[in-house]
């Protein structure tokens, strides 16, 4: 594992299929992070920036795809604070994507060190952060391997579908591949949970229980309210706080804790 000199821990939300709740995951565990305290970086590898978007950082001059482009661009020019409302959220910072990205990133296929470029841009950090969070587009490009390789933990979202339990298998063969060893940390977590739909939940329990993953204890209850605040550029937590899904997703980031805290 590559060690990085002012990160605490980073961790991946990747899933090869896409429509799985990921992006929602990934800024609802980053906000609660921040909620208790600790300084929590955001990642946007998804050339379709809606975290981005979601944080209020949607337009900017400067983001992660001018790091693939030059891979000795300085990382700090494209940190910025997470909005809600237009005001910074404390603890909580971003860097965000853009349309260009997916293209930068086949270009930076030509670079020597090409698999260190977001570990090296991470080691020039001018701050230090507890935590850094990767929100990985489905699709493995270079971008998602840099993560996936400095990744201390990768966080699968899984929607009840069985072709997600396809998709969980394609990652973990990526990352074996690119850690060069199947010993890594995962934690499948289910989204989008419908308890009217008892046979659908059923199913995708018994697909999962027949790996040998580890599942969250904690799940993602389904709601319009994700979309709501989506539409409304706005985080999830702080949209809709203190509802039962805010609860599952603090839930989910202490296991998450636990996991990283764990030996």
């Amino acid at each position: 594992m590559p060690s990085l000199k002012k990160v605490g821990s980073c961790v991946s939300f990747a899933n090869s299929k896409g429509g799985v709740s990921k992006t929602s995951t990934c800024l609802g565990v980053g906000t609660c992070l921040a909620d208790i305290g600790l300084k929590t970086l955001l990642i946007d590898l998804d050339h379709q920036a809606n975290l981005s978007d979601d944080v209020g950082r949607g337009d900017e001059d400067y983001t992660i795809t001018d790091l693939f482009e030059n891979p000795k661009f300085d990382i700090n020019k494209i940190i910025y604070p997470a909005l809600d409302n237009g005001e910074a959220i404390d603890n909580l910072f971003v860097i965000p994507a853009d349309i260009t990205l997916a293209v930068e990133a086949r270009s930076a296929e030509r670079f020597r060190h090409r698999l260190q470029i977001l570990e090296d841009g991470l080691n020039g950090l001018d701050q230090n952060f507890d935590v850094v969070l990767f929100d990985c587009r489905p699709a493995v490009d270079l971008t998602i391997e840099n993560a996936l390789l400095v990744s201390d933990l990768i966080v699968v979202p899984v929607s009840a579908d069985k072709r997600a339990i396809k998709g969980i298998k394609d990652l973990f063969e990526v990352i074996t591949e690119i850690k060069r060893t199947d010993k890594f940390k995962s934690l499948i977590v289910k989204t989008m949970c419908d308890q009217r739909n008892k046979i659908m939940a059923r199913s995708i329990e018994e697909e999962l229980g027949a790996q040998d993953w580890t599942v969250a204890e904690s799940s993602i209850s389904v709601s319009e309210l994700f979309k709501q605040a989506t539409n409304v550029g706005r985080p999830f937590t702080k949209f809709a706080a203190n509802t039962k899904q805010h609860q599952e997703l603090i839930a989910l980031m202490n296991e998450i804790l636990a996991v990283l805290e764990a030996n």
